[in-house]
C-alpha cells in the first residue's frame, strides 16, 4: 500500500511506461489496502437492526440504498443518492465514506473530474478517515487517467520498485512465484510493507504449490499483520483445500474488527466455492463469538454469487432461537434480489410472533422503497394491527416512499382525530420530508 505519510512527487516519463508504473502501483495499493467499506456495511446493517421503532435512521436508509446501487454497479443512481447524502446529512458520521462511494461512483461512469473533487473534499476535510488510504488509491489511479502522461510516484519508493519487481516475476513465472516469495518472506532485511506484498502475490500467483505455505502462515505467523495478509490470500486462492483452515480460525471465541477471525469470515464470504457458503452458515449458527456471528450474516447476505445464499440464511434463521440473530437474518435478507426474500420478510412482518421480529421485517421492508411493490406488502398492514409500537414502525416505513398512496395514508392519519396526538405528529414528520405539492398544500391546511 502506498504510504499517505510518503510525499509524492510527479515523474513525467513516456506514457506507456507511465501507466504502466501507475497501474502495478494503483493494484498493490489497493490490494495491500484495508477495507473499512465492509467495516461500514457491517455499522449501516447494525444500525438497521438496532433502530427502535421509534427512531427512524433516514440517514442509513439513504446510504444503505446508495450502496446497494454501487454494488449493482448503477453508477449514475449511486453517484446522484450519495451526492444527496452528502449535502443532506453534512454531520453524519459516514459522511467520508459517501464521498469516497461518490467518487468510486463517478470514476467508474469516467467523470474523473468530479471524483477528483470528491476524493480531494474527503482528505482535505476527513484526512484521519480509515477511508483515507483507499482514497489515495483512488485518487492516484484517477490521475493516471486524467493526465497519462505523468503519475505521482513515492520519493522514497525503494519497496515499490521491489514489489513491481516482483510482481512482473510472479506474473512471467507463476511456477517459481512460491519460491520468489519464500526469499523475501525469510528476509531479515525485507520490510513489513514489502512481506505484505509478497503473501499478496503468493496467493494471486502462487498456483496449487501456494496453498500449504499459507495455511501454515494463517494459522502460525506470529505478526498479527502478516497473518490475517495470509489468511486473506488463502482465501484469494479459492482452493478447496482453503475452507477448512478458514472455518478453524473463524470459530474463535475471540472477535474484533481487524483479527485473524475477522479476516477468515471475510475470505470465506469471498471465496468462490458453494460449499463456503454452508460453512458461513455453520459458523452464523454454531459460532463461539456473537459479534462474529452477526458479522458473518450481515457479510453473507451481500455476498455477489448468489449461490444458496438465501437458503442459508433462512436456515439460520430456523435454527437459532437467538433474537438478535433472527433479526439480523431478516435485515439481510433485504440485501438479497431473489423474490423468496421478501416473501419471507412479508410473512415474518405478517405473522411472527415476536413484535420485535415484525417490526424488523417492517424496517428491512422498506429500506428497499422504490424496488419493486414493497410498498404493497406493508400499507394493508397498518388497518389491521393493534400494536402500538407496530402502527409507529409502519408510519416510520411509509415515510421512505416517495409514493403517493404512502402519503395519502400519511395524512388519512393525521386527520384522524381518533388516532394518539403522537402517532399524528410520527405522520406529520414523515410528511415534512416530502417536497410533493398535494403534501405541502396538505401542511398548509394543517395551519388554517
Amino acid at each position: 500500500m502506498i504510504n499517505p505519510k510518503t510525499t509524492l512527487h510527479t515523474v513525467h516519463t513516456p506514457r506507456l511506461a507511465a501507466s504502466a508504473l501507475a497501474a502495478a502501483l494503483v493494484a498493490l495499493a489497493l490490494a495491500a489496502a484495508p477495507a473499512p467499506a465492509k467495516a461500514q456495511a457491517r455499522e449501516m446493517l447494525n444500525r438497521l437492526v438496532q433502530s427502535t421503532s421509534g427512531s427512524a435512521d433516514p440517514a442509513a436508509n439513504a446510504f444503505v440504498q446508495g450502496r446497494s446501487m454501487i454494488d449493482e454497479q448503477q453508477w449514475q443512481k449511486a453517484a446522484a443518492t450519495f451526492d444527496r447524502f452528502v449535502l443532506q446529512y453534512p454531520t453524519d458520521k459516514n459522511v467520508d465514506a459517501a464521498l469516497y462511494w461518490l467518487a468510486y461512483a463517478h470514476s467508474k461512469q469516467g467523470n474523473l473530474p468530479a471524483a477528483r473533487s470528491a476524493l480531494d473534499r474527503l482528505l482535505q476535510n476527513y484526512a484521519r478517515s480509515t477511508w483515507a488510504d483507499d482514497a489515495r488509491a483512488l485518487r492516484l489511479d484517477v490521475l493516471s487517467k486524467l493526465n497519462p502522461g505523468s503519475v505521482a510516484v513515492p520519493e522514497e519508493g525503494a519497496d515499490d520498485l521491489k514489489i513491481i519487481a516482483l510482481r512482473a516475476l510472479c506474473e512471467n513465472d507463476k511456477t517459481g512465484c512460491s519460491a520468489r516469495v519464500n526469499d523475501v518472506l525469510r528476509s531479515g532485511s525485507a520490510s513489513p510493507r514489502l512481506k505484505e506484498a509478497a503473501i499478496i502475490l503468493l496467493g494471486r500467483y502462487g498456483g496449487a504449490e501456494a496453498v500449504p505455505a499459507l495455511a501454515q502462515m494463517s494459522r502460525n505467523e506470529p505478526d498479527a499483520k502478516l497473518r490475517m495478509r495470509a489468511i486473506r490470500a488463502l482465501g484469494a486462492t479459492n482452493d478447496e483445500r482453503a475452507l477448512d483452515v478458514l472455518r478453524e480460525i473463524a470459530m474463535s471465541p475471540t472477535f474484533d474488527d481487524e483479527s485473524p477471525t475477522d479476516s477468515a469470515i471475510h475470505a470465506l464470504v469471498e471465496h468462490a466455492s458453494p460449499r463456503a457458503v454452508a460453512i458461513i452458515g455453520d459458523i452464523a449458527i454454531n459460532g463461539k463469538n456473537l459479534k462474529a456471528r452477526t458479522h458473518t450474516i450481515e457479510l453473507v447476505s451481500s455476498r455477489r454469487r448468489g449461490d444458496d445464499v438465501v437458503d442459508q440464511l433462512f436456515r439460520i434463521y430456523d435454527a437459532v432461537p437467538d433474537l438478535q440473530i433472527k433479526k439480523y437474518v431478516l435485515a439481510g435478507l433485504g440485501n438479497r434480489k431473489d423474490p423468496r426474500a421478501m416473501t419471507k420478510l412479508a410473512e415474518v412482518a405478517r405473522t411472527a410472533g415476536d413484535v420485535q421480529l415484525r417490526a424488523q421485517a417492517i424496517r428491512t421492508i422498506s429500506h428497499r422503497a422504490g424496488e419493486g411493490p414493497t410498498l404493497d406488502l406493508l400499507l394493508p398492514l397498518y388497518d389491521s394491527e393493534r400494536d402500538n409500537e407496530l402502527k409507529n414502525t409502519l408510519l416510520q416505513a411509509f415515510g421512505q416512499y416517495q409514493d403517493r398512496r404512502a402519503y395519502q395514508k400519511l395524512m388519512q392519519v393525521v386527520r384522524n382525530a381518533s388516532e394518539p396526538i403522537e402517532r399524528r405528529k410520527t405522520a406529520i414528520t414523515m410528511l415534512s420530508k416530502s417536497k410533493d405539492k398535494e403534501v405541502q398544500d396538505f401542511l398548509v391546511s394543517i395551519l388554517n
